[in-house]
């Protein structure tokens, strides 16, 4: 009877084993460090100077578990590493003056606080937020998607306190617009465009009847000081 003999299966071969076809792990892309874009690190430096007993509790810049679930600012920018986003805790600062000069940054793509989101595509004039997260607690903020944006060194403009001539029916420029912003930022519904047209006289005289001053559209020192908190 002849010898029978077995020959081995192809899977067994080294030349299986070793294939670069089939065998050659795929390396994973290496992520780059996480850092916090510039802006928001002046950001940060201006709240703790104007404010710096403030909460921290809910302040924070990069996303934990659940913001790696969803597309989110919070994320590290899987190309450069940079963080375009930044919470803050409402506790110990005046939340409407931060808001409004979020609103007043050039590097500022949306912010939101208290379930209404103010967004540069819509000049600023806020929508009813309804995510799942009202943020009652704490304000976000999220910079645009350019270099511009991320190294920015402007000011964060109204923090560290303002001073305007009187206001009134007529004027324009950047005090107009920062009226705007802070009234936005009290309740109001306004184009943060630098022009104190009608809309922003009713805004105003409804802001001093809320608070009890004398309604005359007139945003004189007594004003300015209710709208710094």
């Amino acid at each position: 009877m002849a010898k029978m003999t077995f020959q081995r299966p192809y899977w067994a071969t080294s030349t299986y084993r070793s294939s670069p076809r089939t065998n050659k792990a795929k390396k994973a892309k290496k992520m780059p460090a996480a850092y916090e874009a510039r802006s928001l690190k002046n950001l940060k430096a201006t709240l703790d100077l104007r404010w710096p007993n403030r909460d921290h509790g809910a302040c924070g810049w990069i996303g934990d578990a659940a913001h790696q679930a969803q597309v989110s600012d919070h994320n590290p920018d899987p190309n450069t590493g940079v963080v375009r986003a930044r919470d803050i805790d409402k506790d110990g600062i005046v939340p409407e003056v931060v808001v409004a000069s979020c609103m007043l940054h050039p590097a500022t793509r949306y912010t939101i606080y208290n379930r209404r989101i103010y967004r540069v595509a819509d000049r600023f004039r806020p929508r009813v937020y309804d995510g799942s997260n009202p943020h009652t607690d704490h304000i976000h903020e999220s910079i645009l998607h350019e270099i511009a944006a991320e190294n920015s060194s402007a000011p964060w403009q109204l923090i560290m306190g303002f001073k305007w001539p009187e206001l009134r029916l007529g004027i324009l420029g950047k005090d107009a617009r920062a009226l705007q912003a802070l009234l936005n930022a009290w309740g109001a519904s306004l184009f943060v465009d630098g022009s104190f047209g009608p809309a922003t006289d009713a805004a105003v005289r409804a802001f001093q009847a809320r608070r009890k001053l004398a309604v005359d559209g007139l945003v004189g020192p007594r004003t300015q000081a209710a709208l710094a908190g």
